[in-house]
């Protein structure tokens, strides 16, 4: 399949983050709203099943660092649609969907040691390419 625009993304993404920050006050800066970091991978052994779950099992560690709310991890699954999309991609590895306190703790958590230290020495060497996203509430 084609890979979907980032902008098409970054403007579903968008619109998500208006709906849900309706839900409640939030401060003009953002602090006090929830923050949420996903990452789309493409492994160096696109496909490979192994490849994919030794990556799964380096971010374990990840999901336990402070201001971490939600850390959800997985692969590609073909979900039945009444129509095709163009806008579809299954083209990645691994997507990850993380949830933060706010803004400041997603900075904490991208700036952590540990978080440097698992992305250097175990992930950093599976991977082919990435992009993440980044929006709040």
């Amino acid at each position: 399949m084609k890979l979907a625009k980032p902008l098409s993304l970054l403007m579903i993404l968008a619109a998500l983050s208006s709906a849900a920050g309706a839900k409640e006050p939030a401060t003009e800066s953002g602090e006090q709203r929830k923050a949420h970091h996903i990452v789309i991978i493409w492994l160096k052994q696109h496909g490979d099943e192994n490849a994919r779950q030794k990556y799964i099992e380096g971010t374990k560690r990840l999901a336990k660092l402070p201001g971490v709310l939600a850390y959800n991890i997985g692969t590609p699954t073909a979900v039945k649609r009444k129509h095709a999309s163009h806008s579809l991609d299954d083209s990645y590895d691994i997507a990850i969907s993380s949830t933060f306190e706010n803004k400041q703790a997603l900075e904490n958590y991208l700036n952590h040691p540990v978080h440097d230290q698992v992305l250097k020495e175990v992930l950093k060497p599976l991977v082919e390419k990435y992009k993440a996203y980044d929006f709040i509430e």
